[in-house]
């Protein structure tokens, strides 16, 4: 059940009201980024994303288009993890609480290995944890689990999206807040490391790829699954 469609589109057509047990995504930061420029041409390695590269208003109206359709379909008391950076974050918390999520953290990924950079480098990125609603709010399943998570990154040129995650994150994720049989989403696929893990740990998964070159990539690795 993924898709080669804009999430928002997808989501309204494919997807019913309050049937989604947990949402994993890692939207657009809106930064345009294409990957690092320290290689020998000092050019990205991959062109800029859809969506990554909006005015202010227009990122503010697409973000609030895709979270009110994750709103949607999300069941009550259940949980949605959205990737961010610290540039964004303050952003999309505000919007997220708009919408009607409750944010109940921020976690902190420790890539383990900085970026590369002049001032203070990169190292981390932050997750936002968030709920719908206030009442049967599920736990998570772990209470060993700190809110800094450490798990490296994907080296440079391994990596075959400019912001692509490793599986591992989202296996965290996945186990902390769903059980084996439930249904999770991802609006923005990418190269698919969510879509692995959740078929991996016996979920379902449905998500939406709006890229068909990343579309092709997370359909060939579930099909190595």
């Amino acid at each position: 059940m993924i898709y080669n469609m804009d999430c928002i589109e997808g989501a309204k057509q494919l997807i019913e009201d309050n049937s989604v047990d947990l949402i994993i995504t890692d939207p657009p930061y809106n930064l345009g980024f294409g990957g690092t420029t320290q290689t020998r041409t000092k050019k990205p390695r991959f062109s800029i994303i859809a969506n990554d590269n909006l005015s202010h208003r227009d990122y503010q109206r697409f973000t609030f288009q895709w979270l009110y359709q994750a709103y949607r379909v999300l069941k009550p008391g259940r949980h949605i993890y959205v990737c961010i950076d610290w540039r964004m974050y303050p952003f999309m918390v505000l919007w997220m609480r708009r919408i009607g999520f409750i944010t109940k953290n921020c976690i902190v990924w420790d890539k383990v290995n900085m970026g590369l950079g002049w001032q203070y480098r990169f190292r981390h990125e932050l997750v936002i944890f968030a709920v719908k609603g206030e009442r049967n709010v599920r736990r998570i399943s772990t209470r060993s689990d700190s809110d800094v998570w450490r798990i490296p990154r994907i080296v440079g040129n391994k990596t075959v999206h400019p912001t692509e995650k490793p599986a591992d994150l989202m296996d965290k994720m996945i186990l902390n807040s769903s059980e084996p049989g439930e249904l999770v989403a991802d609006f923005f696929l990418g190269s698919g490391p969510v879509a692995e893990a959740a078929l991996k740990a016996g979920r379902r998964i449905v998500g939406f790829e709006i890229d068909p070159q990343y579309f092709a990539i997370t359909q060939e690795r579930i099909a190595r699954l």
